[in-house]
Parts: structure tokens; sequence; C-alpha cells
């Protein structure tokens, strides 16, 4: 019984220790259970606060990957995402693996048999390894495989949840040969999910960073003025741009109304468009503002509506600055405007394009070339030239255009009528910003007037106007030629009228001149074309023969010439018949000079007068010195007038009062060797080559250059003589009229002293240009009266304000009944006209006091001072 009893007790005690070994299993299991599931809830904790906040994406994965590991045992998850190529799959996150199994999963190919990821990634299907040993798609992982000893490998792809787009991939490696079971598959596929939305909202929150990012940087970093405004017009933000533009800083701004500093004039518009703004509508406008500098700016204006959650909470706008590009427009108009109204033709062509087609023509160019812009627009400007169009400046202009460099030139071009015309050309270059050449200006003038006129003058400087021959200075030039080139003998022949002086103050310079005119043409009738005809000065002609070499050739042409007077010069209803003399020299007489042959044949001339009408002489050097000498003072008249050798002397003129009211500048000829020469000697002399023109001029000149010097004297007027040959030229009043301008002469300062001679020739054209004398401000004074021709036929036409009683009328008036009665005639008719009259030569005091006497206005002569230089004068003039 106690054995049995004892056997109960060892059974009871068994089965009390199995009883409480089972106890403490179910307590260790249920302990690890719930350590376990303390785990999972620790792990989906962290998991859910990692995704709520802001944690590397990294961190949210691999904390899924944790939450995974925890509810599948014995299994390692992993992550992998498409790189930026699209090419290959990294791994971001490994959980449990070591970091040499996530370094050798980096760049995985996406491709069909690339282990379970690669293969996933390239079928777009789940990919379920059981063992991996036994598997030909991870022959190139077995050493990875075997070094951590895994076996299953199960991989998901990962697709967006909006789009489908494979973002990557969630696996799972399992330590043993293995499927996953239907719970586990639903546990993968729900966390792949998650995984998906993890990285889409990742991505999302990057582009909306870099969206923000990006619009902060607009507005930061744009050039132009940014700001924003609240509905009641008060700045809310500005950009660094707006504090720049303004002068003012944001905290400065922020806060103030949108109109602050706006013109006063555009504020009503400007709320306008901002009302505008604020019911939905973009603007657009331009206003001027005063920045807290007050400068004024122009500004270009956007203004958009700002709409949150619907509604509009504000208004955006953008500045943009074109105060500098309105002045740029506003004088870009300003030059257009001026392009189109300018006188001058513009043409602008294409630099970069292939012949320079034009690409603009003004109104000018129109009216010049008579072609309208769609006749030209393409062309090349060669379409202006012509046959006679200088081939020379075409290739000049070529050069220039391929050189890109500017170039003037004169092209004869032709209009669309076929005319042609002269053409001042500039071509400029226009270089971009960059300095390339991208167009080409051409400024074009018609200058045929002006070419016209300069040939005219050209012509005029070397010929005749009244003849058309070559004149003086043509001759020598063509007598320097002749003699330099021709090795052979030039022959000069020196042809002068007999009798032409009294048949032209007989019958008038109107016959005289048609008979000049007739002997030059029949003269040029006889002369060889290779030989020169001129006409050297009144009835004196000049032929330089270079087209025979004998002396003997040289008679029957200087007969022929004489012939040409055989028959009479017919004028209206009078026959008039003169002869020549002929003067002949020749180059085989050693000279210094070749001008010294015309002075020659002058003498030679002058001896075949001596021996009669009608006949020629040869020169020799035993021929009258007295002639030579005359002819040489001609030479040396020249001489004197390019080598200055002239005087000016001042002879005061007296009122009848006694009181000097100005002098008469009157001209003498220093001459280096023989001293003063007589003005009888030079001045007819003069008169009859030509050559007073020049003198003239030059007295003219000094006299102006005087004027200030004596009116600071008292001499209030001065007078200057003008010849009749200075009437004669196109540009005598052009040329008075820029002395009086360059010594700034003030009206009646000067008097202009002339002879009734100066009527003969063309008194319409004489009177004239008294006229014009008169309108530049100089008084006329009719100088010699009484001694030259029809003196009283042409005092009541002649525009004087003063008449000369000559000498001759003066000298002995008190005892010369005849004088005194001519002088008291021309007082009594010059007081009726309302003329002053000034007594010439007055020696005595006899004149003097007579000429009182019948009140004569003004007086002059050797009684009160003879004619002094300058210096002098001005002694004088203190003395009194």
């Amino acid at each position: 019984m106690e054995h049995y009893s004892g056997g109960i007790i060892i059974g009871l005690a068994s089965v009390l220790l199995i009883a409480l070994l089972l106890a403490l299993m179910f307590w260790l299991r249920a302990r690890k259970q719930t350590k376990h599931l303390q785990a999972f809830i620790d792990a989906e904790y962290d998991t859910l606060s990692s995704l709520a906040q802001e944690h590397p994406l990294s961190k949210k994965l691999s904390d899924i990957c944790e939450l995974v590991e925890l509810q599948i045992p014995d299994c390692f998850a992993s992550v992998m995402m498409v790189n930026a190529k699209g090419l290959a799959l990294d791994a971001v996150a490994v959980k449990s693996l070591p970091p040499e199994f996530t370094k050798a999963l980096q760049d995985l190919p996406i491709a069909d048999g690339v282990g379970a990821c690669g293969t996933a990634a390239a079928i777009k299907q789940p990919v379920i390894v059981e063992d991996m040993l036994n598997d030909s798609r991870f022959e190139a992982f077995l050493a990875l495989v075997e070094q951590f000893n895994l076996r299953a490998a199960w991989s998901y792809p990962v697709f967006s949840p909006t789009d489908r787009r494979l973002l990557g991939t969630f696996a799972l490696y399992s330590t043993q040969a293995c499927t996953p079971k239907l719970n586990e598959e639903r546990l993968i596929e729900r966390s792949r999910d998650l995984i998906s939305l993890v990285i889409a909202q990742h991505q999302d929150r990057i582009e909306r960073l870099r969206s923000e990012q990006q619009t902060a940087s607009l507005f930061e970093h744009n050039p132009e003025a940014v700001f924003t405004l609240d509905l009641n017009g008060h700045f809310t933000s500005v950009n660094k741009a707006c504090e720049k533009l303004v002068e003012l800083s944001a905290q400065e701004l922020i806060g103030q109304p949108y109109d602050i500093g706006i013109v006063e004039e555009d504020k009503a518009l400007t709320r306008e468009h901002f009302e505008a703004a604020k019911r939905g509508e973009p603007q657009y406008y331009q206003l001027r503002i005063f920045n807290s500098k007050g400068a004024l700016k122009k500004l270009e204006i956007t203004n958009m509506p700002m709409i949150v959650d619907g509604k509009i909470a504000g208004v955006h706008g953008i500045g943009k600055d074109i105060t500098q590009q309105s002045e740029y427009e506003e004088r870009l108009q300003i030059l257009n405007r001026s392009v189109e109204a300018s006188t001058n033709g513009v043409v602008i062509s294409d630099a970069r394009r292939p012949g320079f087609p034009i690409i603009y023509i003004n109104p000018a160019f129109t009216a010049i070339s008579g072609y309208e812009a769609d006749e030209v627009i393409g062309r090349n400007c060669r379409f202006l030239q012509g046959l006679d169009t200088d081939p020379n400046t075409v290739r000049e202009i070529s050069s220039a255009l391929r050189e890109q460099r500017e170039i003037r030139c004169t092209i004869r071009n032709y209009r669309k009528n076929g005319k042609p015309f002269w053409n001042e050309l500039i071509i400029s270059p226009v270089r971009d910003v960059n300095g390339e050449v991208s167009h080409f200006v051409g400024l074009q003038n018609d200058i045929s007037e002006r070419v016209e006129r300069e040939a005219e003058l050209a012509y005029n400087a070397e010929h005749d106007v009244l003849t058309g021959l070559p004149n003086r200075t043509a001759l020598e030039r063509f007598l320097q030629r002749s003699v330099s080139n021709n090795e052979a003998r030039v022959y000069v022949l020196f042809i002068d009228l007999d009798g032409f002086k009294p048949v032209n103050d007989s019958l008038g310079h109107e016959c005289g001149d048609h008979i000049l005119v007739q002997t030059a043409q029949r003269l040029s009738s006889v002369m060889p074309k290779q030989d020169l005809l001129a006409r050297f000065g009144g009835d004196e002609f000049v032929a330089v023969i270079q087209s025979v070499t004998r002396d003997e050739d040289v008679i029957p042409l200087a007969r022929q010439i004489l012939s040409q007077f055989d028959a009479p010069f017919v004028y209206d209803d009078a026959e008039v018949s003169l002869s020549a003399a002929i003067g002949i020299a020749s180059s085989e007489i050693a000279v210094k000079n070749p001008n010294e042959l015309i002075q020659q044949a002058d003498v030679a001339m002058y001896e075949a007068k001596r021996r009669g009408s009608g006949t020629y002489q040869w020169f020799s050097p035993d021929l009258d010195l007295d002639t030579q000498q005359q002819i040489t003072l001609r030479a040396q008249l020249q001489d004197a007038i390019q080598k200055n050798q002239f005087e000016v002397f001042y002879q005061p003129i007296m009122s009848r009062t006694g009181s000097i009211v100005g002098a008469e500048a009157l001209v003498r000829w220093n001459h280096p060797e023989r001293g003063y020469i007589s003005p009888a000697d030079f001045i007819p002399l003069a008169e009859r080559t030509g050559q007073i023109v020049a003198i003239g001029t030059w007295v003219l000149e000094q006299a102006c250059e005087d004027l200030e010097v004596l009116r600071e004297a008292g001499v209030g007027q001065v007078s200057v003589n003008f010849s009749p040959m200075q009437f004669y030229r196109d540009d005598f009043i052009e040329s008075v009229a820029h002395l009086l301008k360059k010594f700034q002469i003030k009206p009646n300062q000067l008097v202009a002293e002339i002879t009734e001679n100066v009527l003969l020739r063309d008194s319409s054209g004489a009177l004239k240009m008294m006229e014009e004398l008169r309108e530049l401000g100089l008084e006329i004074a009719l100088d010699d009266f009484g001694t030259g021709f029809a003196s009283l036929s042409y005092l009541n036409v002649i525009p004087a304000q003063k008449l000369k009683i000559d000498r001759c009328f003066v000298q002995d008036i008190d005892s010369n009944p005849r004088n005194a009665a001519i002088t008291r005639g021309v007082l009594t008719m010059a007081a009726e006209l309302g003329i002053e009259v000034v007594g010439e030569g007055v020696e005595t005091e006899a004149e003097r006091d007579y000429l009182t006497r019948y009140a004569c206005d003004f007086m002059q002569g050797y009684l009160f001072c003879k004619p002094l230089p300058l210096a002098e004068l001005l002694a004088w003039l203190n003395d009194e």
C-alpha cells in the first residue's frame, strides 16, 4: 500500500512536473509572442511616425521593410528604385541585409533574366523564385546568395499610383526555399502599394519644392520689378528689382498704396487698370513715376489677378522700365521722320546677303531717280549705272563694299526716264552690337547743277566769255605743254585787228562784240585741229602752232589768216572793213620761259603795224626797244599781281565846310626796280589786258580791311573804283558780297565809283548789277562825269547817289569861262536830281572858293591832301 501510495505520489509529482513544464512552455511562448507583438507594434508606430514626418525617403522605406520583416519570419526586405536614366535599379532601402549586399545591388540592369528584381521591373509583373540556387536568372548572383545564405526571392514591381509609371521593385529574400503564403502575399502587396504611395508622395514633395523654388527665383531674381498688391491696393511683396527701380527698400514699400510716386496725370488711368485686374481681367498699360530721388521713369505694367481657392485675393504686377527704350524709340521716330523728310536720297542695303539688295529708300531717292520703292527693293544699286558711268568709280565702290569701309565719290547715274545725273554718293557701313557690318547706308545727292556750274566755271576760267575761244590762262598752259613736249619748233602768232577801236567807239560795243565773235569764227575755220587759237584780250588773238615744223610752212597759214579779213563784217545795215597785223615768234630763239614767245610775237606785231596793215612780221632781237619795253611792262604787271607789289593810297574827301567825310582808295604800283609807276602808265594797260579785274578785287579787299581803322580815325566812308571789266564777270556781285560779309561792312560805308563806260557793252546787265550793289549797302558814285560817251543819256538811269566832276572841268574854273559854265550846269542839274557832287582835282584856293560858292557838296585834291599810304594818312589826320 505504501509502495502503491508512493507510486501515486511519484506519478502525481511527475504529472505536476509535466504540468509545470507545460505551463512554463506556454508562458514562455506567450511572452515571446507578446514581445514579438510589441516589436511589431513598435515597428508599425515607427513606420507610421516616419511616414507622417518629413524623414528621408530611405528612412521611410526602411521602416516599411522592417515592418514586413517582423511579420514574415526569416525574410529580408529591400526596395529598389529606377535610376535617372530609367535603365537600371538602385537599392534605396535594405533594412536587415549588410551593406555589402546593398552595394552589390546598385545599378542592376532592368532586363528579363537579371535576377528577380531586374526581371520583375522588365516584365512589370511579380517574379516569385522558390530557390535561387536552381534558377538560371541568378547565375551572376550565386556567390552573393551563398554568402548570405539566401534561397528564395520574391520581387514585386512598384508602380506610380497615378500613371502606372514604373518606380522600382519591392523584394523579400528568405533563408528557406519557399514561396509566400496567401496572407504573406497580401501583406507584401499592401506593403508594395504603401511603398508606391510613399515614393509618389516624396516625388510630389520634391516637385512641389522645386516649383516653389522656381517661383521664388522668378520673383526674387526677375530683372523686372515684380510686386503683389492686396485688394486695397497696398504692396504686400516686392522683389529686389522693384526696390532698385523706385529707390526704396521692401520695408519702406510694403503697406504703401500702389500709386506712390505715380505722376499725377497717370493716377486715374492706373486706378482703372487696378480695378479691372481685381475683376479678373489681365491688364497691360504704361505709366510714369518719380522714384525717391526724383528721377522720372516710364514703365510698362502688366497686372494679373491672384486667385486663391477660386477667389481673387490680390493683384500680381510686373513693371518693366522702358525709359531708355522709349527715348530710343522717340529718337528712332525722329530719325525716321528726318530720313523721310531729307532732301538727300537715302538707300539702305543688306550687307549680309549676296549682292547687297536694297531694303529701304526714302522719298528723296524717288524724287532724284524716279524709281518707286517697289521697283528697287531687293535690287542692287548698280541699276542706276549706264554706259557713261566711270568704270574706275564703279570699281572703287565695289572695293569699298568688299572691304566694308566708307567711300565718298561722285558718279554719273541715270534716272528712270534715262536722263543722266551727277550723284554725290556717300556709302557708310553700319555695324551691329557684335561689331559686324549688317547694312550699308548710302546718301545720294543730285549735284548735276553744281557739276554743270563747276564745268561752266572751269570752262569760263579757260575760255573767253564773248568768243568762246581759250583765254590767256589756257593759252599759257597750252604753250608751256607744247614747248615742253615738242623737240621741233613751236610758233606763236600774235594777231591784232587794225581800226577796231574807232568802229567800236562809233558803232557801239554791240557792233564791236559782233565783229570779235565773227573774227574768232573766221580764224578758227583756218586753224589746224592740233593747234590753239586764243583771245588774248580786247581785239588781240594769239595762235600757238605745233602742226608745222619749218618757218616756210608758217607763212601760208599767216597769209590765210590775213585773208579772213578780205570780206567785210556785216552788222545790221552797216558793213565794216578791217585788217589785221600778225607778229610771229619761234621757239628756235632760246627763251627762259615759253611765255616770252608771246611777248616776242607781240613786239613783232607792233613792228608789222608800223609797216602797214594787213601784213605779218617775224620777231628778231633788234626790233624797237620801246615796243619791247611795253610788252615787258605787261608781263611785269602780271608778276606784280602774283607777288602783291601793289599798295593802296587814300586821298581825303572834304565837305565844303572843311571837314573830312571820306577817302578815295587809289592803287599804286611799287615796282621793285623802277619804284612807283604812274597809274597813267599801267592802268590803261591793265584795262586792255583784263588784268584790272585782279587788281580791282585786291584794292576792294584791302579797302575793306582798312575801313575799320579809317573809321576810328574819323573817316566815315571809303570810295573804291570799279572797272567796267569787273562788271563783265558772272561772279562779280558774289565776290563783293563775300568781302562785305567777311569784313562786316555796314551800309553806306563803302562807295562804288564807276564810269558811264560800264554801260556801253551791256547796259541792262550793268544797271542790274548796280541795283544789286545798292541792295548790298554800297553807294554808287558816277566818276569822271562829262568825259565819257553819252553821259547825259545815262544820268537818268544810273542809280547814283554821287557825281564826280572830272579835274579837267575843275582846273582854272575861276578863270576859264567854259569850265565854269560846265561845272555850274552840272551842279545845278545834280541839285535838281537830288545827287551829291564831288569836285575832283582841287589844287587852288580859288577853285575851292568857286565850288563852295556854287554849293558843291564835296571836294578832293592836292589843295587839301595828296594821296597817302594808310599810316601817313592817319598821321595827317592826327595833325588836323
